[in-house]
């Protein structure tokens, strides 16, 4: 099994955070950031560290002796392809990480070949910082920790330090920032409990709990990092115990998508109508919305606190009234447990074209497992409260900071975002269940080309405040086939659906990049010196 020791810290077990920043460099002096490197990976943290500080935490949850947030600051490093060329490292035989994200998933503007751009992303969605033509990014350094304030206080002490202020040549630049922050109980924006359902790697996580049968089937190590058992890539030795990292921002547009939830269920759409005729604000009775929330969570593939649809069809067991007669304990374990399967030949329960059956298909697929991936992402940007809701357009930039980590890009990322979610037919076409029709794209953060993108809808991107989000109209073999729960509050959804959903673009990729997190001894002593 990996080395606890020799593995950066949000690979596995992950870092503890309450907030975390992203600081994208530039290599400036490519000598002197390798003399400086062995310094700078004595304050890296490893998965020992992590661990520890994770078990710690929970312990002093467990005793009720946690008073308050622990000061505690975590960091990892990683590079991009460009970033280990101008170090000169062995080079991967990995075209998608040489090639880099940007070629990888923007699609191609007029006039230029297909060629350079393999995937739907829109070129002008995207940050400019994460475009090739302004001068590329080197790597990132990952800063995990209890407040933004404590961060760059650490961050100024450490690679700030290193790199430039305490040393004669400076080597790096500053190149771009994110940063983001943990909301109450987990959520993202759009309201649902977010990390769930995350692979458990054999030698590092304790299986007890996995031998059921049923759920997560735990993964082979090199699944996740590279150079052990289940890592089907031919990678240079130097690269043993690293993983690949992947950055990408998504932005989410949350007014939309509860006005457009609303838009699919009869009842809130009358509401609506009628509150507009009157002048009046919106006002959903309680039966519009358990419709919304209904459908809603068939959109996502579980509900709001977590609970699958697939064990829980019909109710939420963390709604107000159940939660009044279920014990905390119970709730959390209905709510995150992961011991179920799908049946392939059937979707009464959860859609087939639910969010989290097309980007984690379990039983759907064969060989799913060897597609897992460590995800690490943290919400950016405001909450959006009730008055910019009910707007219904977006006023302030949202979303998530999007992080995984794999063995192999092309396995996990790749594999979940194009030829799943952006795929009518992947993971598994399921119209051969007797559905007349494929399942659609991922309702979510599927994409498809700009060139079939419709007319301006009036949303705010980039967090610029002229509109360029479009909607989607995808065509009718690619929309998702979701059940509408107009008239069937109280029962199962329908095996066969014979509609599909119109999208509006609900999240919007504004780009990132491809890196590779090392293990400790490639930085302290193969990096330094090849």
């Amino acid at each position: 099994m990996p080395d606890q020791k020799n593995i950066q810290g949000d690979t596995w077990p992950r870092l503890p955070k309450k907030a975390e920043k992203f600081v994208f460099f530039r290599i400036t002096n490519p000598q002197e950031f390798k003399n400086a490197l062995p310094t700078m990976a004595d304050f890296i943290t490893t998965a020992h560290t992590a661990l520890v500080n994770r078990n710690d935490i929970f312990k002093k949850k467990a005793e009720g002796t946690l008073n308050g947030i622990i000061n505690l600051v975590s960091l990892n490093i990683a590079f991009s392809a460009n970033g280990l060329a101008k170090l000169g490292a062995e080079r991967f035989n990995d075209d998608i990480f040489n090639g880099g994200q940007f070629k990888d998933m923007t699609a191609p503007s007029e006039g230029e070949p297909a060629e350079d751009h393999l995937g739907l992303d829109p070129q002008e969605d995207w940050v400019n910082e994460f475009k090739p033509s302004s001068g590329g990014i080197d790597g990132v350094l990952t800063v995990a920790g209890d407040s933004i304030p404590s961060i760059d206080k650490i961050t100024r002490r450490t690679f700030d330090w290193v790199f430039n202020v305490g040393n004669d040549n400076q080597s790096v630049e500053t190149v771009y920032t994110r940063e983001g922050q943990v909301f109450d109980d987990h959520l993202e924006h759009f309201g649902w409990v977010d990390g769930i359902s995350q692979p458990l790697v054999k030698g590092l996580d304790d299986l007890s709990n996995a031998k059921d049968g049923k759920g997560m089937t735990p993964v082979d190590p090199g699944v996740i990092f590279v150079g052990h058992e289940g890592d089907e890539q031919k990678t240079p030795k130097w690269a043993k115990d690293g993983s690949f990292m992947v950055f990408r921002i998504y932005e989410q547009l949350v007014p939309e998508f509860y006005h457009w939830c609303a838009a699919n269920c009869s009842i809130a759409t009358a509401e609506v109508r009628k509150a507009m005729e009157m002048g009046k604000p919106i006002e959903w009775s309680g039966d519009a919305m358990r419709q919304m929330g209904l459908f809603s969570s068939r959109l996502v593939g579980r509900w709001p606190g977590g609970a699958p649809m697939e064990l829980h069809p019909l109710e939420d067991p963390g709604s107000d009234k159940n939660k009044a007669i279920i014990e905390a304990s119970t709730l959390k374990a209905l709510n995150h447990t992961d011991s179920f399967n799908y049946n392939p030949a059937d979707q009464t329960r959860c859609p087939y074209a639910s969010h989290m059956r097309k980007t984690g298909p379990r039983d759907d697929y064969p060989d799913y497992a060897k597609h897992v991936m460590m995800r690490r992402g943290i919400p950016y940007g405001p909450w959006c409260d009730l008055d910019e809701r009910a707007g219904g357009a977006t006023k302030s930039e949202r979303g998530l900071l999007f992080v995984s980590y794999q063995s192999s890009i092309e396995n996990g990322f790749v594999t979940q975002q194009k030829r799943w979610a952006n795929s009518s037919d992947g993971p598994t076409d399921m119209a051969k269940h007797g559905g007349g029709a494929s399942q659609g794209i991922d309702p979510l953060i599927g994409q498809v080309h700009p060139s079939r993108n419709g007319k301006n809808v009036g949303v705010r991107v980039n967090g610029k405040d002229e509109s360029t989000a479009v909607q989607i109209n995808a065509k009718y073999e690619d929309a998702p086939r979701i059940p509408f729960p107009d008239s069937d509050l109280q029962n199962p959804a329908p095996q066969v659906y014979e509609e599909s959903l119109s999208l509006d673009r609900l999240v919007v990729p504004h780009g990132g990049e491809y890196f590779f997190t090392p293990s400790m001894s490639a930085l302290k002593e193969y990096l330094p010196k090849v």
